[in-house]
């Protein structure tokens, strides 16, 4: 069952490398950093929600 775990927890530690990108533009003045930071965290709920998912559907 782990492996049903793998895909969204890739993908929530993929957008926090990508907020932490979004916090460096955003530091420096970049443009593209609130678009960066925003489409991140839609992308960490959206992890979250599959893994949640996995969680009530349980082993079949």
């Amino acid at each position: 069952m782990f492996f049903n775990f793998r895909y969204p927890i890739v993908l929530f530690l993929l957008s926090f490398v990508g907020i932490m990108l979004g916090l460096v533009f955003k530091i420096l003045h970049w443009p593209g950093a609130s678009l960066t930071i925003g489409s991140m965290i839609m992308v960490q709920a959206i992890s979250i929600l599959w893994l949640i998912i996995i969680l009530i559907k349980g082993k079949n």
